[in-house]
């Protein structure tokens, strides 16, 4: 009989192992880019969480394709947005001409960057609270905008190798339109404390963004 219970508890944990170890999609899907009015490619992406050793981690990946260009960023963070390390590689034609990688360790952040013409490495602090979106990657913006309106959120910038003081403010409620679909949204800005810059994003009542617009770069994303 003791035998028989032993079975029943190992069995039971067999099947209850699965069930946290667990991979959620948070979103997924994909932009169209436009630059300056005209179309100029695609930005496939995922965010999810997924079991880790100190407990559920954020994965987000992307593949940024703009004519023969492709670009691959990957976080992973802790539930936060907090960067555990950060991934960046960019080709052309099948040419690797950048390949960035990016590490926290006890609140400090080691990166290295190697280009044709050679490398660099950089070490920083990175502050509590801190979350990583490169200036031209759009389903970045997320981490930031889920803070809400009101936060200042500590960004960092992986491809410049800074840290950036982001502000959220609420501009209001929009209905968008994208090919014969309407989405109820509400429409954020996030602005660079220090230079002012402004990134618009649309998002919609469950967190996805529907559209985001940068206009340093005249770039606007469109969600397929």
């Amino acid at each position: 009989m003791p035998r028989l219970s032993l079975c029943l508890v190992l069995a039971l944990a067999l099947v209850a192992r699965p069930s946290g170890a667990q991979v959620v999609v948070l979103d997924e899907g994909s932009f169209t880019l436009y630059k300056d009015g005209e179309r100029i490619g695609r930005e496939d992406f995922s965010i999810r969480t997924a079991p880790g050793p100190d407990g559920p981690t954020l994965v987000a990946q992307a593949t940024v394709a703009i004519g023969t260009r492709r670009i691959a960023p990957g976080i992973n963070a802790d539930t936060t947005g907090f960067p555990a390390s950060y991934q960046r590689e960019v080709r052309d034609s099948g040419k690797v001409l950048e390949s960035y990688s990016g590490q926290a360790v006890r609140g400090r952040f080691s990166s290295r960057l190697l280009l044709p013409g050679g490398e660099s490495a950089r070490e920083f602090r990175l502050p509590t609270g801190a979350v990583a979106a490169d200036d031209d990657i759009i389903h970045q913006l997320w981490f930031i905008s889920r803070r809400g309106a009101g936060a200042i959120v500590p960004v960092l910038v992986p491809r410049r190798n800074t840290v950036e003081s982001v502000i959220i403010q609420r501009v209001g409620t929009e209905r968008i339109s994208i090919d014969l679909r309407r989405f109820d949204t509400v429409h954020l800005t996030l602005q660079t404390t220090a230079t002012g810059e402004i990134r618009d994003v649309w998002i919609t009542m469950d967190g996805r963004i529907i559209k985001a617009a940068i206009p340093s770069l005249g770039l606007v994303a469109l969600r397929d």
